[in-house]
């Protein structure tokens, strides 16, 4: 029997790169204008419907709030005052609970949260006139030990490098210290630098177990089978981590199905998976979903268990977001997929981006891809999509050197 193997492809072109030239053998056998209904024994096999759920009882925990209160002051050299910038200074709180769901955002965070920041001092005579935006806004900030991590908007990779350090540890509602600075130029009209300013935070940030907000572990059991009918094939023995990497097992991670249903990517172990990182108004990520299903036959013909999943966002003007349930459903209602769409929460645009930035010398833009074997280990990535034939190179080269050379 045939060991099978497991590709993850997210495609990258809407950003206006040209992909890489294409110098696969692969020829593609079906019109995706016509694909016929491909079944084969040993794809069959692998990928066929589990009929029970999972034993246990997902694990219920108290949210943590995190909320803070932090002065940034804005203090211009002798050069910038001149040119008439004035010291002026802003003042935000935030409040936001934790999120268990998409520790792709930040791997290195011992507790991430989401919230809202409102700025309660400075919005008309500081920050305004030199930033514009508005007086509320969404924020992640995230904690691991002593370390802050925070970013503007949710659902967006914080950095690896902590902001700040607390002066003390927090996690029963007291206040720590916080502070960090940072240097900027200062600009003219025309584009030139007529001075600096430094801008330094100052403030107090506070957390605690908030009993009032349950969580549920999003990565717990399953009660029953999928009802989209998915294998579950998980092993339970991998320990994938991020970053990605190649050679790597890739982490498990749930998002929702058409279904419905929070999806295990782990589930899909044992075939090869084409994760493809999609946006609708996106004209190559729409191209690719059409010719999935021609794609797939031709691999089920070889006898190589394929799954195509695309990780749908919320458009080219918010990458990182999730769609939504009108956007999800008319996604499959146009190219009738054979295999999952699951709404994304940010995973393509965190991880896969990382990737290719890591390991790919390529900028994230969309559609965007990764291979990954049969054991759940990252095998390659890269960005655009004109054809279905690299992807099916990669995938072919690597069942070859498995010692699978074709059908039973």
């Amino acid at each position: 029997m045939h060991r099978s193997v497991v590709l993850l492809a997210v495609l990258v072109a809407c950003s206006g790169k040209t992909p890489g030239a294409d110098s696969s053998t692969f020829t593609p056998g079906v019109d995706s204008a016509d694909t016929p209904d491909v079944t084969h024994p040993y794809v069959d096999q692998v990928q066929a419907a589990c009929t029970t759920g999972e034993t246990g009882t997902p694990e219920v925990t108290d949210a943590i709030r995190l909320e803070s209160t932090v002065t940034w002051t804005l203090d211009f050299d002798a050069d910038a005052e001149a040119a008439g910038w004035t010291d002026c200074a802003y003042t935000r709180t935030f409040a936001g609970t934790q999120r268990l769901d998409i520790p792709h955002v930040c791997p290195h965070c011992d507790v991430l949260t989401e919230g809202e920041a409102t700025m309660t001092e400075g919005f008309d005579d500081c920050y305004e006139p030199l930033f514009g935006g508005t007086q509320t806004r969404s924020e992640s900030w995230g904690y691991a030990g002593s370390s802050l991590f925070r970013r503007t908007g949710v659902q967006l990779p914080l950095s690896d490098e902590p902001l700040a350090e607390f002066g003390a540890l927090s996690g029963d509602g007291t206040p720590v210290d916080v502070a960090w600075d940072s240097e900027y130029g200062v600009n003219d009209d025309d584009g030139n630098e007529v001075g600096t300013f430094t801008l330094a935070a100052a403030g107090t940030v506070a957390w605690q177990a908030d009993p009032t907000t349950p969580l549920t572990d999003p990565f717990g059991p399953r009660a029953a089978p999928y009802a989209c009918g998915w294998e579950c094939n998980d092993p339970g023995t991998l320990s994938g981590a991020y970053p990605l990497a190649p050679g790597a097992v890739m982490p498990n991670f749930r998002l929702d199905d058409q279904c419905g249903e929070g999806v295990d990517i782990h589930d899909f172990y044992g075939s090869y998976i084409v994760l493809d990182s999609a946006q609708d108004d996106c004209g190559p990520c729409l191209q690719m979903a059409e010719q999935a299903e021609a794609f797939r036959a031709d691999m089920t013909d070889a006898g190589i268990p394929v799954r195509l999943v695309p990780l749908l966002g919320n458009g080219l003007g918010e990458v990182n977001g999730t769609p939504s349930p009108t956007t999800h459903a008319e996604w499959v209602d146009r190219f009738q997929p054979h295999d999952p769409v699951l709404a994304d929460k940010g995973w393509g645009y965190a991880a896969i981006g990382r990737y290719l930035a890591d390991h790919e010398d390529r900028d994230i833009s969309w559609p965007a891809w990764i291979v990954v074997g049969p054991d759940m280990r990252v095998i390659a990535g890269s960005v655009g999509f004109s054809s279905w034939d690299r992807i099916g190179t990669i995938i072919t080269d690597d069942w070859a050197a498995r010692g699978e050379t074709g059908p039973l």
